[in-house]
């Protein structure tokens, strides 16, 4: 790996960002992955992007159903991280694995109901991102916040999970 490119994962390993799980629904099965790399992109009308390795076999459930759910984590989904970062649990059915209650959204992507926040999307258009990545523009379809476990979120910051200090 070139300097260039090191430093720059380790610059990067210090921006400190929200965990999101995005998720597909496709065959009669959700697939999903943990993403960092996701923010909104307009209000008007609502619209996001998220970031995802172009290895990952989501995506392909992803592109196939032209839709995929955010899911923002909070700190008591330390458990769901690991489970969708491939730590730990069943690969297959990470949804499962993970032991969330997940309902479809109106496009048939899963939303984990114990989530902080969470957007049902559908794709609108498609980027290349580096050769590693694809960034997915999607169009919020509904959205909404449950009574998750805890109202503080799950935080990524070098390269390990951490809560939000409290006063």
């Amino acid at each position: 790996m070139s300097d260039v490119k090191q430093a720059f994962r380790e610059v990067m390993s210090r921006w400190a960002t929200g965990v999101t799980v995005v998720g597909a629904g496709h065959d009669g099965r959700y697939v999903g992955l943990v993403a960092s790399s996701f923010t909104s992109v307009s209000a008007d009308p609502p619209t996001i992007l998220v970031c995802v390795d172009q290895r990952s076999r989501s995506l392909g459930a992803i592109e196939a159903s032209g839709a995929f759910s955010v899911n923002v984590l909070t700190q008591d989904q330390q458990r769901t991280f690991r489970v969708f970062a491939g730590m730990e649990g069943s690969i297959e059915d990470k949804f499962a694995a993970s032991g969330e209650r997940v309902e479809p959204g109106k496009t048939g992507s899963p939303l984990i109901r114990n989530s902080l926040a969470w957007l049902d999307c559908r794709v609108v258009a498609k980027h290349p991102g580096g050769t590693t990545h694809v960034i997915l523009i999607g169009e919020v379809v509904e959205c909404g916040t449950d009574l998750a476990s805890s109202p503080n979120p799950l935080l990524y910051f070098s390269r390990a999970t951490h809560r939000l200090a409290t006063d």
